[in-house]
């Protein structure tokens, strides 16, 4: 058995103003009544006897909550009281566990259809780390997509890590076939991933060593203790440079959730979506998706629209345009920040 390994953060910004600093995407019940953090826990339980939980101090009691919600046993929560990127997150759950103890390492944040080819994946992924490997679970990819970073391969041999590319290299890529999308899921002992972050970035290693012995004395991490981990991903700190590294390519169904588009094709695919608060006139209702129920929305004569209906806020989008949320985002930041 593993253990689950869950990190929590993330803002969703490219959700806003559904998913806003109180409630990111991860935590939002949009999934017939569970989150994506639920679903995250769920389809690893079989998998894991025991799940860490690395969260932002302002979600500890909202994704403590969930996770019991969920059914899971044995749960262990580590708060951040500022986010330092996955290296930090992955050292603290690394120092924390004993070092034989195979970790299995989870956004909370994605969404993962055919349960069976994940199982499979996460089986063989168990074995390789058993033996001391570094594990990184690639995707096949479906698309020249240029928001994804990618990995050349052959078997379970990784050759490089590449990072978001543009157009044009994202298109050679996918032609090529030898590369998969890089899911951000990692399974490995312990102990070997110190042995590595130790090796390959000691100024990541040393301050979070200071960082979770503080947390075994006291169950809390400082302010101080973070911010003296610098910020940077596993991939830059560790998987880029350690020659334990290996993959496993996977054909599973995943998403990231990362834009109204994507969150609209997984509802309507995945879930019954229903909204009755929604009314649609001359317009196809699986080609327009209507968020939210604090108020009667009606479509008249329109296509590939998104309406999100909040409190806060309301946005209507024409599908395709998602990745321009990120700009919208920053003008509320700079302009109606209260609005986050």
């Amino acid at each position: 058995m593993m253990q689950h390994i869950i990190l929590c953060g993330g803002s969703g910004t490219r959700l806003w103003p559904l998913s806003n600093r109180q409630t990111p995407k991860q935590l939002l019940p949009l999934f017939e009544g569970r989150s994506l953090l639920q679903l995250a826990y769920e389809r690893n339980s079989v998998a894991c006897n025991s799940v860490l939980a690395i969260v932002s101090e302002q979600h500890a009691s909202i994704v403590e909550e969930q996770l019991l919600g969920a059914g899971a046993a044995g749960l262990c929560m580590l708060g951040e009281p500022v986010g330092r990127n996955t290296a930090a997150a992955i050292a603290l759950a690394a120092f924390v566990s004993a070092p034989e103890t195979i970790l299995l390492i989870t956004p909370a944040d994605h969404l993962i259809g055919t349960p069976e080819i994940y199982a499979q994946t996460i089986e063989t992924a168990q074995l390789l780390a058993a033996g001391n490997s570094l594990v990184t679970i690639g995707l096949q990819p479906t698309y020249p997509e240029t928001g994804f970073g990618y990995i050349q391969y052959n078997g379970h041999d990784v050759i490089c890590f590449v990072e978001k590319p543009d157009a044009r290299n994202a298109a050679r890529m996918l032609q090529s076939g030898d590369f998969l999308w890089n899911s951000g899921i990692f399974c490995c002992k312990a102990g070997i991933l110190l042995q590595e972050l130790k090796q390959y970035a000691p100024e990541i290693y040393e301050p979070a060593a200071l960082a979770a012995d503080e947390w075994k004395r006291s169950g809390r991490l400082s302010l101080e203790a973070m911010q003296a981990i610098p910020s940077t991903s596993i991939d830059y700190a560790v998987m880029e440079k350690s020659n334990r590294v290996k993959v496993v390519p996977s054909t599973m169904q995943w998403s990231d959730v990362g834009s109204y588009e994507a969150l609209a094709e997984a509802l309507v695919q995945h879930y019954q979506y229903q909204n009755h608060q929604a009314v649609f006139i001359e317009s196809d209702p699986l080609n327009n998706m209507v968020i939210g129920k604090e108020k009667l929305v009606a479509l008249v004569g329109v296509e590939n629209m998104v309406v999100v209906n909040t409190p806060e806020a309301l946005l209507i989008m024409k599908k395709g345009k998602g990745q321009e949320i990120k700009q919208l985002h920053q003008w509320v930041k700079e302009n109606r920040p209260e609005l986050l």
